[in-house]
């Protein structure tokens, strides 16, 4: 399916009053139609907006548009989904903003990156990452973008991970160093990482950019835990 975009029309703001047409957003049922097949999906006004203009962004009517979606979707709640599929677009969305108007995106700059790279959103949700984080982590039986990053992977920092993140959010710490640990049946990947603490210029958002440096991989051993990388030395 081909890539999807969300651009707020305001940037968002707790001590703005919500808009009016923010006021009811009591779900509502609608059924959409593509190629004879009929989707039942219920959605809070703002979300049918939301995939009403991703839809037209990508040339495509609404109806096909959920139905491409549908396909790459196996879980029992249809709706939930297309609603985590939204905020997403709308954290991918800001993330562009991140470096500023006159730079280049943060999701372009990762994306582009020949070193492996993900971007965490202030809830350390993947927002995005890029081709070279994939061929690092493997195959993968549960989606990426919008999983918990230790849900994924090990990680092991200097201090607590919570420490650390919120020491990263409310700006006392800009970067942190981790050991990354990924295991599987049959491989064990290991690598070193770097944690960066951006904020959105114009959307004051916080979002963190994470660098691997991949060690050589390891076969894992069958019913025998793996080792631990050692662990670097920090600043």
């Amino acid at each position: 399916m081909r890539s999807l975009s969300l651009r707020p029309a305001r940037p968002p703001s707790l001590q703005t009053p919500a808009p009016k047409a923010f006021g009811n957003q009591a779900p509502k049922p609608r059924i959409v139609q593509y190629r004879n097949k009929r989707y039942s999906v219920r959605l809070e006004p703002i979300y049918w907006q939301t995939l009403e203009v991703l839809a037209e962004r990508n040339r495509l009517r609404l109806g096909r548009f959920v139905a491409e979606l549908a396909e790459g979707y196996e879980g029992p709640n249809f709706s939930s989904y297309l609603r985590v599929f939204c905020m997403l677009e709308g954290e991918q969305a800001l993330a562009r903003e991140t470096l500023g108007p006159t730079h280049h995106g943060l999701l372009d700059v990762v994306t582009n990156c020949p070193n492996p790279g993900l971007i965490l959103s202030r809830y350390r949700t993947v927002i995005a990452y890029n081709s070279a984080f994939g061929e690092w982590l493997g195959p993968m039986d549960v989606a990426v973008i919008g999983a918990e990053l230790t849900s994924l992977v090990q990680v092991r920092t200097r201090r607590s991970l919570t420490e650390v993140w919120q020491d990263m959010i409310s700006g006392r710490e800009a970067k942190s160093d981790a050991k990354l640990l990924y295991v599987a049946p049959g491989r064990v990947n290991a690598a070193q990482a770097t944690i960066l603490a951006l904020r959105s210029q114009t959307y004051q958002e916080f979002y963190a950019v994470m660098w691997l440096s991949p060690q050589a991989r390891r076969p894992g051993i069958p019913g025998a835990a793996p080792t631990p990388p050692a662990r670097a030395p920090q600043d």
